[in-house]
C-alpha cells in the first residue's frame, strides 16, 4: 500500500513535553514516522503541570506530526498520586475513543503503549497496534483479552517475547520484536573532548565517568555513589537528569563523596554534549526490580553506544540484549566494588575500550529511529 496515503494515530498518556524518557519515546517515534511519509497525529492529555514549552524545539523533533491535547480529569498536586493518575488514565482512555471515532478513518492505524485507552479503542476501530514497554505479571487475564484485541504487537526485547509466546502462543503471527531506538546523527559532536568540557565549564584535568537519566533506585545510582567513594581523587563523576525530590535524596546520600556532581536536568538537545565530554559512561542499573533486570530497553544505553565513549554496564538480561562483552565492560549489579573495579579496569584499558566502543556503535546504527520505524511499518504492511 502507499504510504502517502495512510494516517497514524498515536495515544500517549503522560506529559508532554517532559523530562521522562516516554515522553520522549512519542515524539521520536511520530517524527520517524512522519518522514516515512505517514501522517501522524499525536494525542495526549491536557495538564496544568506541563511547561509550557515548544515540544518540536525541547525534543529537537522536525515540526511534520500534529498534536492533539484532550481533556481529562487533572488531579495532580491536589489528590494523592495513586488516585490522580487513575482519573486521568481512565478519563484520557474515554477521551481518546470518542476523539477516534470522530476523526479516524477506518484504514488509519491507532497505536500506543497505553493499554487502557487501546483497549477501549479496539471496541470501535480495528487498526490498533499495542507496543508493550512493560509486563503485566499480575493482569494476565486483562493482557491475554487486550492481546486478543489488537491487530499488531510490538515487544521491545527478547526476554518480554518469550514470556508473551509462552502464555499467549496463538498470538505469534500477530507479534514483532523491535528494540528501542537512537538519533545517531544528532550524536556526532564536531567538538573535541576539551572543547566540550569548556563549553559546559567542565575541569579539564580529571577523568570524567558520567550518568545521563533518572536517578530512581532501580536505575543503581547509589550503588554509582557507593563506587565513587572508593575511586582515586583525579575521578569525577558527573550525574545528569533527575527530579529535584530524587537530586536532594541522593545528594544527602552523597554527602562525604568529593569527586561528584549533580548537574540536574538538561534539555535532550544537550544530552549529547554531556556525554562527548566523558572518559567513560556508566550504566549501573539494580538487579533488584525486574523492571531494569527484565522489561526495559534502556534508550540511554542506545544513545551511549551512539556517543561512540566506553562503557561500563550491569549484568542484567536487559542490558545484555543489547550490550554484551564484545562492546563494553560487564559488571555485577548492586555491587559498588566491582563497579569500581570494572570503572578502573576500562580506563586502564582505553585501546580496548575504545575498540569496543566502535563496535557499539556499528550494533546501534541498526537502530535508528528512520530504521525501526521502516521496520515497523514493513510488518503492518503500510
Amino acid at each position: 500500500m502507499n504510504t502517502m496515503s495512510k494516517r497514524m494515530f498515536i495515544l500517549f498518556h503522560g506529559r508532554f513535553p517532559s523530562e521522562k524518557a516516554a515522553s520522549l519515546f512519542a515524539a521520536k517515534s511520530a517524527e520517524a514516522f512522519v518522514l516515512k511519509d505517514v501522517e501522524v497525529t499525536l494525542v495526549v492529555p491536557q495538564r496544568r503541570d506541563v511547561p509550557p514549552l515548544n515540544p518540536f524545539d525541547f525534543y529537537g523533533v522536525k515540526h511534520t506530526f500534529g498534536i492533539i491535547y484532550l481533556s481529562i480529569v487533572d488531579l495532580f498536586g491536589k489528590a494523592p498520586a495513586f488516585v490522580a493518575f487513575w482519573m486521568s488514565y481512565i478519563a484520557f482512555s474515554v477521551s481518546s475513543v470518542l476523539y477516534i471515532r470522530k476523526t479516524a478513518h477506518p484504514d488509519d492505524v491507532i497505536y500506543s503503549n497505553e493499554a487502557l485507552p487501546l483497549f477501549f479503542t479496539s471496541f470501535f476501530h480495528g487498526n490498533c497496534f499495542y507496543e508493550m514497554h512493560d509486563f503485566p505479571e499480575s493482569k494476565m487475564f486483562f493482557f491475554g483479552w487486550l492481546l486478543s484485541r489488537m491487530r499488531w504487537v510490538l515487544v521491545h526485547n527478547e526476554w518480554k517475547v518469550q514470556q508473551v509466546l509462552k502464555k499467549f502462543p496463538k498470538f505469534r503471527g500477530k507479534i514483532i520484536m523491535e528494540r528501542n531506538a537512537v538519533d545517531i546523527n544528532a550524536f556526532n559532536v564536531n567538538l573535541s573532548k576539551v572543547e566540550v568540557r569548556k563549553k559546559l565549564n567542565l575541569p579539564e584535568d580529571v577523568v570524567l565517568v558520567l550518568y545521563t537519566g533518572h536517578l530512581y533506585r532501580w536505575k543503581g545510582v547509589y550503588t554509582l555513589v557507593d563506587a565513587a567513594r572508593m575511586m582515586p581523587r583525579n575521578v569525577l563523576f558527573v550525574l545528569v537528569g533527575g527530579t529535584e525530590k530524587d537530586i536532594i535524596a541522593l545528594k544527602e546520600y552523597a554527602k562525604d563523596v568529593q569527586g561528584i556532581m549533580f548537574m540536574g536536568h538538561r534539555s535532550h538537545h544537550e544530552i549529547p554534549l554531556w556525554q562527548a565530554a566523558a572518559d567513560l559512561l556508566v550504566l549501573p542499573n539494580s538487579a533488584e526490580e525486574k523492571i531494569s533486570a527484565f522489561y526495559t530497553s534502556p534508550m540511554k544505553l542506545f544513545e551511549y553506544m551512539a556517543s561512540k565513549r566506553p562503557i561500563v554496564v550491569t549484568d542484567l538480561p536487559s542490558i545484555r540484549e543489547i550490550a554484551g562483552d564484545d562492546t563494553a565492560t560487564v559488571v555485577a549489579p548492586d555491587d559498588a566494588r566491582g563497579l569500581a573495579a570494572g570503572i578502573e579496569m576500562t580506563l586502564a584499558d582505553i585501546r580496548g575500550s575504545e575498540a569496543k566502543a566502535e563496535k557499539g556503535y556499528a550494533w546501534v546504527s541498526e537502530h535508528t529511529w528512520d530504521k525501526r520505524a521502516s521496520r515497523i511499518l514493513a510488518f503492518v504492511q503500510l
